[in-house]
C-alpha cells in the first residue's frame, strides 16, 4: 500500500518566508511613503511570500507499508523503518500542516517530517494513518 503525502522541506520553507519578508521591508524602505503605510503593504505581502515559500520548498514523499517495514521516500531520500521498532508516532498539529515525529524503541530523537496543508490539494494522510493504527502503532496528539 502506497500513500501520497505532501511535505515541506523546513529550512527551506523558513528561509524564503523570512527572507522575503526581509526584501520586502528593505525594499519598502526606499519609499518615501508613510510608515503605516508600508506596514500595511507587508502585511499584503505575507501571503503572496508564503505561497511562494510553500511552492518552492514543497516535496512530495511516498510512503509504502509493505508487510513489516514503513518506507519513505522524499526527495531523493528513502528511509525504511520497521513497524515493530516504532514506539509511537507523535502528530504535531499546525495550522500549515503537521510535524510528524517518528519515535522508535530505545532511539531518542525521532523521525521528523513536516506534512504541508498549505496551497495543496488532500493527501492520503487519514487513509496512512488509519492504516498505521490498525497496526498498534500509537498516535499522540501534540
Amino acid at each position: 500500500m502506497t500513500y501520497k503525502i505532501h511535505t515541506l522541506h523546513r529550512g527551506k520553507f523558513i528561509w524564503i518566508l523570512l527572507g522575503g519578508l526581509f526584501a520586502a521591508g528593505f525594499a519598502l524602505s526606499y519609499f518615501d511613503i508613510r510608515e503605516i503605510i508600508k506596514i500595511i503593504v507587508l502585511l499584503f505581502c505575507i501571503p503572496a511570500i508564503m505561497f511562494l515559500a510553500a511552492k518552492l520548498s514543497y516535496q512530495e514523499s511516498l510512503w509504502t507499508i509493505d508487510g513489516d517495514l514503513l518506507t519513505i521516500h522524499k526527495s531523493g531520500k528513502t528511509t525504511e523503518i520497521n513497524i515493530s521498532q516504532i514506539e509511537y508516532i507523535k502528530n504535531h498539529m499546525r495550522s500549515g500542516g503537521n510535524l510528524l515525529a517518528i519515535y522508535k524503541k530505545g532511539k531518542s530523537s525521532p523521525n521528523r517530517i513536516w506534512r504541508n496543508k498549505l496551497f495543496v490539494d488532500t493527501d492520503q494522510f487519514e487513509e496512512l494513518s488509519m492504516q498505521l493504527k490498525e497496526r498498534g502503532i500509537e498516535f499522540i496528539i501534540a
